[in-house]
């Protein structure tokens, strides 16, 4: 619509009236509200050591919003994407990096969670229901990897890492089996535990069972361990817990089970490594705790990247790995860090 001079002097008479230039009007109308000061409010320094993994000039980016309860983050280098999973919907998202938008990679896909990928760069996820860790093949085929132990189903596959010798390890917790919502409801009618599979196996092997609730899994940096979160507040009357174990050569066996992280105010979930060796793991408190949660190998508290609802998991992504992208209740934020995925 074009406006006449007569027009175009009433208009910013009005605008005059209530003490708005034309120009500002016009530059308020094409960007939107005004930015947040540098360094935003979501970076909190916790130890001095944090300020090295902050960027002073990074803002909190929230791409999409209108999941259910997003999840499983995975980073896809050769296409630039982020796969996530809107569990309620039972769908995988694709966020594609060059574009920033969010779309649906694929529907109906069993209350799908944890994602990652192999070391072919084949997606494996990890579904509710169905109860199974399933791998997507080149051909557009899909290989059930675990759905059963001793001849019991599984109780709902929950994360996956993968190994370089071509097997995986998954948690097992059970969340989709405890409401339809995420999955279908049922009796577990297995321990809560960690398992190892790969292609030459007819079952999974369980690697551990101490644990209340295994959530997120991550390998630590050198590829000889693992660090796993216990959200067992959920069900138990224990504390949240990062808990890392070694693993065998052959990844098949664990020992050396080391308690790295307790809380009593914070739910851990998933979780990344920089690195470094610092743990970047989802965290669920509340105001003022929800986000990000950074600690070093050792367990000691570094900082935090605050959000505005409930974290569920994160990964790094981007060419230099170095872009945090986190999966929270409904939408999903990414954040420039000066940390780089492991």
């Amino acid at each position: 619509m074009k406006l006449g001079r007569r027009e175009f002097l009433s208009a910013s008479a009005a605008l005059a009236a209530v003490g708005t230039s034309p120009q500002l009007f016009a530059l308020q109308s094409a960007q939107g509200s005004a930015p947040e000061r540098y360094p935003i409010d979501a970076w909190k320094v916790e130890d001095s050591r944090f300020s090295d993994y902050m960027i002073f000039n990074s803002p909190l980016e929230r791409h999409w919003s209108g999941g259910l309860w997003t999840e499983g983050p995975a980073w896809n280098a050769v296409g630039r994407y982020v796969v996530f999973s809107d569990i309620p919907r039972a769908k995988q998202m694709r966020w594609d990096e060059s574009t920033g938008q969010v779309s649906v990679l694929r529907d109906n896909v069993g209350y799908s969670n944890g994602n990652t990928f192999d070391h072919q760069g084949r997606l494996i996820a990890c579904e509710h229901y169905p109860s199974r860790v399933l791998r997507y093949e080149w051909d557009g085929s899909t290989t059930v990897l675990a759905e059963r132990y001793q001849g019991k189903p599984l109780n709902a596959p929950n994360d996956v890492v993968a190994l370089p010798s071509g097997g995986v390890i998954f948690t097992d917790p059970g969340y989709g089996a405890h409401f339809d919502y995420e999955g279908k409801k049922r009796d577990l009618e297995l321990e809560t535990a960690i398992y190892y599979v790969d292609d030459s196996l007819d079952e999974p092997i369980m690697l551990t069972d101490d644990i209340y609730k295994p959530n997120g899994i991550v390998l630590t940096p050198d590829g000889e361990g693992f660090y796993a979160s216990d959200s067992a507040p959920t069900h138990f009357d224990e504390p949240a817990r990062i808990i890392r174990w070694s693993l065998g050569e052959d990844g098949r066996s664990v020992s050396d089970r080391q308690v790295i992280v307790t809380s009593e105010d914070t739910i851990f979930d998933g979780m990344a490594c920089d690195v470094d060796g610092n743990i970047w793991s989802s965290a669920n408190g509340g105001e003022g705790i929800d986000g990000v949660v950074v600690f070093s190998p050792e367990g000691t508290l570094l900082g935090r990247v605050l959000l505005p609802e409930v974290c569920s998991n994160v990964c790094f992504a981007g060419k230099g790995r170095n872009r945090l992208f986190m999966t929270a209740s409904q939408s999903v934020y990414t954040i420039y860090t000066a940390a780089r995925g492991a």
